[in-house]
């Protein structure tokens, strides 16, 4: 079913890479090893789309403390919960006070809730994604969100503050809606992006009318 799925949305919307199968549990999925090594959530989807690779990450694999976050693998430091890490280390808020506001209002799955993320290209999972992540241009972008709109008529969300491990991967599993994002710069230093590159999270159980509705889209 997913290798179809799969197959079938890189072909009608020439996708260069992969889309990313996503799950969040509280045991490893069967057939799955874990990732060796640490990283950052951002380039572990590049080991996946770009890479082929498929594995399963506990706490201890994540690198970045905003992916860990995100995911529900590990709480929020204070120094991220007060804005010091955010405004002070990193410079990229003028006060604590802003830095505190855009933290608290990022979509974040509830700590402890997580145990193990676990990440595959979608044909080859193993597992029954939550969520699929797609790197594509903006007019690959703008199709899925008319596909998504073919039946329900409803509109997708675009979340450009947030890091793409909250916006991308969280928001959707949250939200069960499309979640579009322009990226965030640590991921977009951390990967092999182009500057052009869009990211789209989408609930796995919508895919299946996604990709069915692209095949009766009209595009000129």
């Amino acid at each position: 079913m997913y290798a179809e799925l799969s197959n079938k949305i890189k072909k009608i919307l020439g996708l260069e890479s992969s889309p990313i199968a996503i799950s969040f549990s509280t045991e490893v999925p069967e057939g799955v090893e874990q990732m060796k090594g640490r990283a950052r959530l951002c380039q572990m989807l590049d080991k996946v789309r770009l890479e082929g690779e498929s594995f399963y990450t506990t706490s201890e694999n994540h690198e970045c403390d905003g992916g860990a976050n995100s995911c529900g693998l590990r709480e929020p430091s204070e120094r991220l919960k007060t804005g010091e890490f955010l405004a002070k280390d990193l410079g990229l808020f003028g006060s604590e006070r802003a830095a505190r506001r855009f933290i608290s209002a990022n979509p974040r799955i509830e700590f402890g809730t997580v145990k193990v993320v676990s990440f595959s290209p979608l044909e080859k999972a193993k597992f029954e994604p939550d969520v699929v992540v797609l790197i594509c241009n903006a007019k690959q972008g703008m199709k899925i969100a008319e596909a998504f709109a073919y039946e329900s008529g409803k509109k997708t969300t675009g979340l450009t503050g947030p890091p793409i491990c909250s916006a991308v991967v969280a928001a959707p599993f949250l939200t069960g809606e499309v979640v579009y994002s322009l990226g965030d710069p640590g991921a977009r230093k951390s990967m092999k992006v182009k500057d052009e590159d869009i990211f789209v999270g989408v609930p796995a159980e919508l895919l299946p009318d996604i990709v069915e509705n692209l095949g009766k889209l009209r595009f000129e």
